[in-house]
This record gives structure tokens, sequence and C-alpha cells, in this order.
């Protein structure tokens, strides 16, 4: 079993993020980096899809390997000001993993929606008590807020049932950054020998 550092026992618990991301330096340029995208995009053992552009692409599953709850992975590559080695050109790699960006505004627009309920309804509610009445209003922000809990809820359960597809994503990014690492430095000792 793997022993946790005193330094990991005193880190605060990460709560689940919404859309999980991650940020990864290498030693590579940036045309390194979205060449070994594509060049692994057409037959790759994972089935693994996308959409890139010069700085940016989208990584998704084959389509017919694709569920309800599937994910998708968004890059964005960017330079770095600085890096140890000078004759390479340091690149930092953006990834943030996030559902499909119609179940995405769903949620959103469900979130916002009981957001602006739950305020209507406690405005209403303190004119009730205000009035005199009895405040059956004030009961919406307590159910809007455990509806808020329940969809919160929902979006995590489906990032657990995607968690492999978010694996094979990001093991496909590793290894297309380790090649574009491998042949910036082939491509550095080839300018050093000259």
């Amino acid at each position: 079993m793997i022993e946790a550092t005193p330094q990991q026992r005193r880190r605060p618990m990460d709560w689940p993020r919404m859309r999980p991301r991650f940020i990864l330096d290498v030693e590579c340029g940036v045309p390194d980096v979205m060449t070994a995208l594509r060049s692994r995009m057409p037959d790759n053992p994972r089935g693994i899809e996308g959409q890139l552009s010069e700085r940016h692409g989208v990584l998704t599953l084959a389509e017919a390997e694709q569920r309800f709850w599937s994910t998708q992975l968004g890059l964005s590559v960017e330079d770095r000001a600085q890096g140890p080695n000078p004759e390479v050109p340091p690149t930092r790699v953006r990834g943030i993993f996030s559902p499909h960006p119609e179940i995405w505004t769903a949620f959103v627009f469900m979130m916002g929606t009981l957001a602006g309920l739950s305020v209507i309804g406690l405005i209403y509610g303190i004119v009730q008590l205000i009035m005199g009445s009895t405040p059956w209003a004030l009961l919406t922000p307590v159910v809007t807020t455990l509806t808020a809990g329940l969809v919160y809820t929902s979006t995590l359960v489906g990032q657990g049932l995607a968690a492999d597809e978010m694996y094979l994503l990001r093991v496909h990014v590793d290894e297309c950054l380790a090649e574009a690492e491998a042949r910036a430095a082939t491509r550095a000792q080839l300018q050093q020998q000259s």
C-alpha cells in the first residue's frame, strides 16, 4: 500500500469539480504538440476522434462508443515565457473534461432557473410575512436547493460513469505529448551536432 506523504496528509480535501481540468508543461513547441496529436488521430487503438486547429482541440471517443454521459476533452496549447532548456521552446497544455455542449448548457440553464425561482420564492415569502399571510412561498428556496443538490449529484454520477473514458483520453494525450517531446529532443540533438 502506498503511504501518503506528510504534505498530502495536511492538504485539505479536494471537492469534486464540475469540469475536471489539468495543466501539463512540456519541453517542445506548439507545432510539435499539435503534429503529434494529429498524427495519432487516424488510427489509434482506442478509437479517439477529434477536431484540432492550430492551438486548440476537442477529443472524444468514437461515435459508436459514446453514451449519454460520455465526456470530451478540450485542449488548449500555448507558449510559456521561459523553460529550463533555451534550445527547446516550452509549451503549456491545458485540458478540461466536460460533457457534450448541449448537456452542459442544459445543466447551466437548470441551475440558473432554480436559482431564479429560489430568489423569487424568497422575496414572495418575505412579502407574505410582512402582509401577515402564511409564508408558504418560503418553501420554494428549500425545494429548489434540494433540487439543485440532486442535479449536482447527478453530474457527479455522470463523471463516475465516464471515468474510464476520461482516463483513456488523458492517456492518449500523455502519449502524444511524450512523442512530441521525444521528437523535439531529437531535433535539438541534431542541431547541436551540426
